[in-house]
Order: C-alpha cells, then sequence, then structure tokens
C-alpha cells in the first residue's frame, strides 16, 4: 500500500481511492489504520415478490 501511495504521488496524483466490501471488516480497519477515509457508501435491498 505505502509502495502504491508512493508511486502515485510521484506520478502527480493528489489522491488515491480503494473499493472494499462493507462487510470486510478487517480490511476497512487496515485502510482507516493507513489513513483512508470512508467518502461513499453503497446499499441494496434483495427484492421479492
Amino acid at each position: 500500500m505505502q509502495l502504491a501511495e508512493i508511486a502515485a504521488a510521484e506520478h502527480g496524483a493528489m489522491t488515491l481511492g480503494l473499493n472494499v466490501f462493507g462487510y470486510n471488516t478487517v480490511a476497512r480497519s487496515l485502510y482507516e489504520s493507513l489513513g483512508y477515509e470512508t467518502t461513499a457508501a453503497q446499499m441494496r435491498k434483495p427484492v421479492r415478490l
């Protein structure tokens, strides 16, 4: 992750984003510990007849 941040900065990126499933709490905790913040939430509900 740190190498990706360095490479992105070297190529002029101002931000770096990623997607993670909401239920993946381990990955979410890792990303938060690296300084990532939640910027959006996607929700869905099964449709039943």
